[in-house]
């Protein structure tokens, strides 16, 4: 994913009233760094903070085969549109800690999209706290929601798959309404966004 975006332009378009001060912005954003991350917070405003980019649910303990969570992490930086509100991992995120995502530009096998006028959109995201009960560590992490590609992105990603694309304020709003618990008042969004609505072209 390319982040291009000023964060205060992301405050201004997300309604957030206070802006990253110690975020480390960079220009390209992959699985295991700190990303921009648009939530609800406990007194019902919109927040901005950064999240480790792929999701470690509140339960996850070190095994033998995963003794660090960076392993879990590699395999979480994406969830199933069609069955977060089922998996063990997402579920309990997408009942109650659902996010938006900020960007311009992603990227995908070669190829980078974006809006035609590359204007700053929002991904579904699910954001999630784990706590190491032993050291006391904590990490908020996030995940994009994904869906089936539309005629564009089949194109270019093997399973054609694409992040699910917010389309408006009202969009943004219902994915964040704490009230809505299930993934039917939601199906809607999970549709891909229409090929004619992307810009995309070939990385140099």
């Amino acid at each position: 994913m390319n982040q291009k975006a000023n964060l205060i332009e992301v405050a201004d378009l997300f309604s957030v009233d206070e802006t990253l001060t110690d975020f480390a912005q960079q220009k390209d954003l992959f699985p295991l760094v700190e990303i921009p991350v648009v939530r609800m917070s406990p007194d019902g405003a919109r927040e901005l903070v950064a999240c480790s980019w792929g999701l470690l649910p509140f339960w996850w303990k070190p095994s033998a085969k995963q003794k660090s969570f960076r392993s879990f992490q590699r395999m979480t930086f994406n969830a199933r549109g069609e069955t977060i509100h089922e998996k063990p991992t997402f579920r309990a995120a997408f009942k109650s800690r659902r996010c938006l995502i900020p960007w311009t530009e992603f990227f995908e096998h070669g190829w980078y999209f974006s809006l035609h006028d590359r204007q700053l959109s929002a991904f579904a995201g699910l954001w999630e706290l784990w706590n190491d009960p032993d050291s006391g560590e904590s990490l908020e992490s996030c995940t994009i929601v994904t869906t089936a590609a539309n005629e564009l992105l089949e194109k270019y990603h093997p399973k054609k798959r694409m992040p699910v694309i917010l389309d408006g304020e009202d969009a943004c709003q219902r994915w964040l309404n704490p009230d809505i618990v299930d993934r039917e008042p939601l199906d809607d969004l999970f549709k891909p966004l229409s090929s004619a609505r992307l810009a995309h072209w070939p990385a140099e």
